[in-house]
C-alpha cells in the first residue's frame, strides 16, 4: 500500500470510529471532539470527526509519519493490558520485512552514539522522560512511546576487546497497538531523539 493510500485509509478509519470506544481501548483522553494523545514528550490533539491534528506548543504541521502513527494507534488499539514482557524487534509479526532497516536506522546509531559513553546515554534517557530499568546491560531505560505502548533501550558498553552493543525492546503486546512497520519508525525516532539530546 502506497503512502497516499495508507493515509486515506487511516483518515477514513478515524472518521468511521466510535471515539469513546477508541479512547477507552487506547488509554487516550477524548473530550469536546478532541483526542489528546501523548507521543514520548510531545502532546498531540486530534479533532474528531474532522480528523485534523496539531501539536501542542508547536506552530509547525505535524509530520505525515507521526500523523499516520497517531491514527493507526487509535484505530488499532484493542485495550489489552501491558504485559511487561519485553521482546526484540525481530519477534514482532512480519519483522523480517523491516529488520535490516531497523538495525541500520535504530540499533546501530544507538551503539555508535553511546557505546562508549554511558553517562551521555543516561542524561539523554532522563531528558526524554525515560525511567531507569533494572535488567541486564550497563544502563537501560523504559519510555512510554504512546499511552499503552512502552519501549525500552538497553546499552551494553564495549571495551578494548568487545564492541559495545544495544537493544531496543518492545512490550509483547505492541502488535495490539501498532503495525510492525510503525513500530520500526518509533524505534528510529527514539534513537534519533536520544542522539539529538546527547549534548544537552
Amino acid at each position: 500500500m502506497g503512502l497516499e493510500e495508507a493515509y486515506r485509509k487511516a483518515v477514513q478509519d478515524m472518521r468511521d470510529c466510535n471515539p469513546y470506544v477508541v479512547a477507552a481501548k487506547s488509554g487516550v483522553e477524548f473530550e469536546e471532539g478532541k483526542f489528546r494523545l501523548s507521543y514520548f514528550n510531545r502532546l498531540l490533539v486530534i479533532h474528531h470527526p474532522q480528523v485534523r491534528i496539531e501539536e501542542v506548543g508547536s506552530k509547525q504541521p505535524v509530520p505525515l509519519w507521526l500523523e499516520l502513527i497517531s491514527y493507526h494507534y487509535l484505530v488499532t488499539a484493542d485495550g489489552v493490558s501491558i504485559a511487561d514482557e519485553w521482546i526484540t524487534y525481530r519477534l514482532l509479526p512480519g519483522a523480517f520485512l523491516f529488520e535490516q532497516r531497523f538495525g541500520a536506522q535504530a540499533t546501530l546509531p544507538l551503539v555508535k552514539a553511546f557505546g562508549s559513553d554511558i553517562e551521555a546515554f543516561k542524561r539523554a534517557g532522563l531528558a526524554l522522560g525515560g525511567m531507569p530499568m533494572s535488567r541486564t546491560g550497563d544502563a537501560s531505560f523504559r519510555f512510554m512511546a504512546l499511552p499503552r505502548l512502552p519501549v525500552a533501550c538497553v546499552l551494553y558498553l564495549g571495551d578494548e576487546e568487545v564492541s559495545g552493543s544495544a537493544a531496543i525492546l518492545f512490550d509483547k503486546t505492541a502488535p495490539h497497538y501498532l503495525p510492525t512497520e510503525d513500530l520500526s519508525i518509533i524505534g528510529h525516532y527514539l534513537v534519533r531523539t536520544l542522539v539529538g539530546l546527547k549534548g544537552s
